[in-house]
């Protein structure tokens, strides 16, 4: 691919991986560079490629670097994250070889291995097509035949391009527009090669600024520019420093790689501070949080928006980018202003999978709602199996989307597995988790829907689409004979609000949150078949039960979220599924969060209902539950080698407890039947 208006080449092969690289070794001797290759298979390499070879994974260590040609393999797995980081990084006069298997009809992708829900690779027709779709509309030719010494060549305007002929007037104006910013907040956008990263570094010979970013090694491009005494810091060590009394601006360079949680606790700590800030972000970057990511994180807030349009690294025009940006759907869609008010024409149906049109939209619908939409999900989107695309449409333009999968239906054995906590393999997300945290296996054996992702366009929210569209999901899903569909969220009062009044239960909540969100991950089902309105009512009888002692570790509104006459709350007695539990604590590996209502009633059973000598059975586990689960405590004044030396003493002394209750039937028949 090459034309006068492009500043960048790419060369597509087609073979076995070993073959293309032994063809190509004359060719690059030839042509000076650095010639990064990005492969899964390093062994294949000839010398001259080794030194900069990066396996997919690795690729985030090309953040804020340039280079001058390089290699993208993808003859055993296309790994979409690294090649849109590996394009980012190449400069004006470089060329991409880009190799691909010599059988793309039947070409198992070992990438899907990060997005399906498989523990083999698959075929991946519809990403195939349109591969070979967007390859032809740039007019690019796949070559499959050997290779000549002169086969490829880089014309020579090609290779007297330098990085010295920038336009960066665009640049100077936005430095002039931040410096003369009044906002506490100033946010710099752009997709890669705008030199977002050079501009906050020319930015520091005006004020005084400290940097973070997620790496430090991100950080090339912006020490290149930046004034040389700029103290760098990283998120983590920042916050737990309280202070930035020696700077003006606090410089967040990366922002989009930074957990959510933790760049809210650096905007508090600048404001709090009187520090002000200036974020840098990529929206149609593999970081994949999009517009999602500045939605959510600056609503309400007093922020100004600065944008670069014009490529720095490259010419405008590049064809290279427009190649990119087409494979990874990217771009804007147009804002609908004028949104239909009359909903009576909403159609609400399946999407086909090889519809790249649809896929577009749904894809930009998913950056919009959701902070975490990246290249994988738009892998998922094309070929993941197991997966339904859902849309609601007005005269055929798309206003929502949903994702769901199919869960359930695992064998005995592996239910028993994932319970003791000894596997959980890939997929069935509820279903497992239900087993592994809740205890119920069952939800694991029933078949059922889970809904992964659900968006509206903003035009057209709180019209009650969203719940129309769980509607019509539940209504197919009973046709097609499940007995559940399930949901897991973030919790906040509106999701909360959103899904009850869709029907759904509120059947668990995480002990943990979410390093992404920073918020509590619950579940809640909608059931069908008179077996799964047994589970979601059992599930729900055991969480209320277990909320009088779960809202000591889980910072979670629960007398809003349920609803009961708290009579029978605060019973200590055990029963069989306290039993049951304890014994899967004691003799396996079943978390101690989720144990931790049953050790609860345990410790104050033997306190009420036994001589109270006998409390000192479980000193460790008495000191951890009084303390409030304050781990680090009882590990100090325990003596203890660490957290897990603290869990394997509390099993210790459960396992001692329930040995001695031979001679008790109940316990008796609950320990000999899991041990």
């Amino acid at each position: 691919m090459h034309n006068p208006n492009s500043t960048r080449m790419l060369w597509v092969l087609q073979g076995e991986s070993a073959q293309l690289f032994e063809q190509l070794s004359s060719i690059l001797e030839q042509n000076v560079g650095d010639w990064v290759t990005v492969t899964y298979q390093p062994d294949y390499l000839p010398s001259l490629l080794i030194a900069n070879a990066l396996k997919p994974h690795q690729t985030k260590q090309l953040l804020g670097q340039q280079y001058r040609h390089a290699i993208f393999d993808a003859t055993a797995g296309f790994n979409l994250d690294a090649f849109a980081m590996l394009v980012g990084t190449l400069v004006k006069g470089s060329v991409l070889v880009f190799l691909l298997p010599k059988e793309l009809s039947t070409w198992y992708d070992q990438d899907s291995l990060r997005w399906n829900e498989s523990q083999n690779p698959i075929t991946v027709p519809n990403f195939v097509a349109h591969l070979i779709q967007t390859l032809e509309e740039f007019g690019v030719s796949i070559n499959s035949t050997f290779l000549s010494k002169n086969a490829l060549s880089i014309p020579p305007s090609l290779l007297m391009m330098t990085d010295d002929t920038r336009d960066l007037a665009e640049q100077q104006a936005t430095l002039k527009q931040l410096l003369n910013s009044n906002k506490p907040i100033n946010v710099l956008v752009a997709k890669r090669g705008r030199g977002k990263s050079a501009l906050a570094g020319r930015f520091s010979h005006y004020q005084r600024c400290i940097v973070t970013a997620p790496n430090k090694s991100a950080l090339t491009t912006f020490f290149a520019f930046a004034k040389p005494d700029t103290p760098f810091f990283a998120p983590d060590e920042l916050i737990v420093q309280l202070k930035i009394d020696f700077a003006d601006y606090l410089i967040i360079d990366e922002a989009a790689m930074i957990p959510l949680p933790m760049l809210e606790k650096l905007l508090q700590l600048a404001i709090t501070n009187n520090c002000r800030i200036l974020l840098t972000t990529t929206v149609d970057g593999y970081e994949g949080t999009g517009q999602g990511f500045l939605l959510k994180l600056l609503s309400g807030k007093a922020c100004q928006y600065f944008h670069l349009h014009t490529p720095i690294r490259w010419r405008a025009g590049d064809m290279l980018e427009q190649f990119s940006d087409k494979l990874l759907l990217n771009g804007l869609l147009t804002q609908d202003d004028n949104p239909v008010t009359g909903l009576s024409s909403t159609q609400y149906s399946t999407v086909e999978r090889n519809d790249v049109d649809s896929l577009r939209s749904i894809f930009y619908l998913l950056k919009m709602a959701h902070y975490q939409t990246t290249l994988i999900d738009l892998r998922r989107l094309f070929d993941a199996q197991n997966l339904s695309v859902w849309q609601a449409t007005i005269d055929n333009k798309q206003i929502a989307a949903a994702l769901t999968l199919t869960e359930g239906n695992l064998p005995d054995d592996l239910i028993t597995q994932v319970w003791q906590g000894i596997r959980r393999p890939k997929g069935n997300l509820v279903a497992q988790s239900l087993v592994a945290h809740a205890g119920e296996r069952l939800a694991a054996k029933l078949h059922s829907v889970r809904i992964n992702r659900i968006a509206v366009m903003e035009a057209y929210r709180r019209q009650h689409i969203a719940k129309q569209l769980v509607q019509t999901i539940c209504e197919h899903a009973k046709v097609q004979n499940k007995d559940f569909v399930s949901v897991s969220f973030a919790y906040s009062s509106s999701n909360y609000q959103f899904w009850t009044a869709c029907g759904f239960v509120l059947v668990h909540v995480s002990s943990h949150k979410q390093a992404s969100s920073g918020s509590y991950s619950v579940m809640a089902l909608k059931p069908i078949t008179r077996s799964g309105e047994l589970l979601t009512y059992k599930l729900k009888q055991k969480l209320q039960r277990n909320a009088y002692w779960l809202k000591d570790i889980i910072d979670l509104p629960f007398n809003d979220m349920i609803i009961s006459d708290g009579s029978w709350l605060l019973s200590s007695d055990l029963d069989v599924n306290d039993l049951d539990e304890l014994s899967g604590f004691a003799y396996f590996h079943r978390p101690f969060e989720a144990s931790y209502a049953s050790l609860c009633r345990l410790n104050q059973y033997i306190q009420i209902h036994q001589q109270s000598s006998q409390a000192s059975s479980f000193p460790v586990l008495s000191a951890l539950l009084k303390s409030k689960n304050n781990q680090a405590l009882v590990i100090n004044s325990c003596q203890l080698a660490g957290k897990q030396a603290l869990m394997q003493t509390i099993k210790h002394e459960v396992k001692t407890w329930l040995a001695k209750q031979a001679c008790n039937a109940i316990f008796s028949e609950i320990v000999s039947k899991d041990n």
